[in-house]
C-alpha cells in the first residue's frame, strides 16, 4: 500500500509539472525565435518600386556613401558580365573608372549597355537600379580614380593602395540613365 500511494504521488507530480516544464521549454523557444527574428531585417509596409528616369534628391543623397556597385555588362556571347565596382554620382550620371584591357572596356566598345544596382548594405529593401548607356568621359583618368579611392578608403588603406593602383591606360566611363528603379525610399 505505501508504494501505492508512492507511486500516485509520483504520477501526480509528473502530470503537474510535465505541462508546465513543456510550456517552459516553448516560452524559451519562442524567446530564442524573437531574438533570431530581431537580428533580421523587416519586410518594409509597401514593397514599392519607384521607375524615374532622373535621381530624387533621397536618393542621389543615399548614393553620395562610398558603396559598392555592382556593374553588369553584356559579353560578346549575350551572357552577363559583372564586376563590383567604386562610383561616383555626378550631374545626373554614374562614373566608374577602369583600364582599357579589361574585359568590361571590351563589352563596353561592342555595347554600352548596362545595368547597376546598388544595395543598402544594412537594409537589402533599399536599392537602386540603373539601367542606361556608358560613354567615355574625358576627365584626368587618374585624378579621379585617386579621387574615388580617398571617398572610398581610410588614410592607412589609402596608403597601401597608393602602392599597387594601376594608373596606366585608365579611362572614366559614364553611365547616362535611362531607366532608374528604387525600392524602400520616402
Amino acid at each position: 500500500m505505501y508504494y501505492h500511494k508512492s507511486f500516485l504521488r509520483a504520477m501526480l507530480a509528473v502530470f503537474l509539472f510535465l505541462p508546465l516544464t513543456a510550456y517552459s521549454e516553448r516560452a524559451d523557444a519562442v524567446k530564442t525565435a524573437d531574438t533570431k527574428s530581431q537580428q533580421k531585417v523587416s519586410l518594409p509596409a509597401t514593397r514599392q518600386i519607384v521607375d524615374a528616369t532622373t535621381f530624387s534628391p533621397v536618393v542621389a543623397e543615399f548614393l553620395q556613401q562610398p558603396l559598392a556597385a555592382q556593374l553588369a555588362m553584356i559579353n560578346p556571347s549575350g551572357s552577363p558580365q559583372m564586376t563590383i565596382m567604386w562610383f561616383k554620382l555626378e550631374d545626373g550620371a554614374l562614373l566608374f573608372t577602369t583600364t582599357t584591357d579589361r574585359v568590361k572596356f571590351r563589352n563596353f566598345q561592342k555595347d554600352p549597355r548596362a545595368t547597376v544596382a546598388i544595395m543598402d548594405p544594412n537594409n537589402m529593401y533599399k536599392w537602386v537600379v540603373v539601367h542606361g548607356k556608358m560613354s567615355v568621359d574625358k576627365r584626368d583618368p587618374a585624378a579621379f580614380y585617386r579621387g574615388l579611392a580617398e571617398h572610398y578608403l581610410e588614410a592607412k588603406s589609402l596608403v597601401e593602395w597608393q602602392k599597387t593602383a594601376l594608373m596606366e591606360n585608365r579611362t572614366v566611363l559614364r553611365l547616362t540613365p535611362t531607366q532608374i528603379r528604387t525600392m524602400g525610399f520616402p
